[in-house]
């Protein structure tokens, strides 16, 4: 299985805190947002779903001073997230499907995805 099936709705939550950030975040920024939401979760916990995230490769965390401490801040990757994961999910898809429906899938896929003006001319013919 992939590291994004294997994800827990916690997990889940924070990658789309990250996500929608316009900038890294620390443990305490993200407990708020979910806090925030009204969702009652402890800071331990938190912290320690967003090391997880760290472990699988999802997030990137960075290191900054403060008061004579060191803090982490956590970054979504979109990039690198896609970069680890697709592949995985290639092949758990063929594992399931097989070569040759993956393969209709990446086809049908890079035919569709760029007949945008295409997309909607046919729609308002079809009206």
């Amino acid at each position: 299985m992939t590291q994004w099936t294997q994800l827990g709705p916690r997990e889940r939550e924070l990658l789309a805190v990250l996500r929608r950030a316009d900038d890294s975040l620390t443990a305490r920024d993200l407990h708020d947002a979910v806090t925030g939401r009204g969702d009652d979760v402890a800071y331990t916990t938190v912290k320690r779903t967003v090391d997880r995230l760290v472990e699988k490769g999802l997030v990137d965390r960075g290191a900054e001073r403060l008061r004579g401490t060191t803090r982490h801040r956590y970054r979504f990757d979109a990039e690198a997230a896609r970069d680890r994961l697709v592949p995985q999910i290639e092949a758990e898809l063929r594992t399931v499907l097989g070569d040759s429906a993956v393969e209709r899938i990446a086809v049908r896929t890079e035919s569709d995805g760029d007949g945008g003006a295409d997309d909607g001319a046919d729609a308002t013919t079809r009206q």
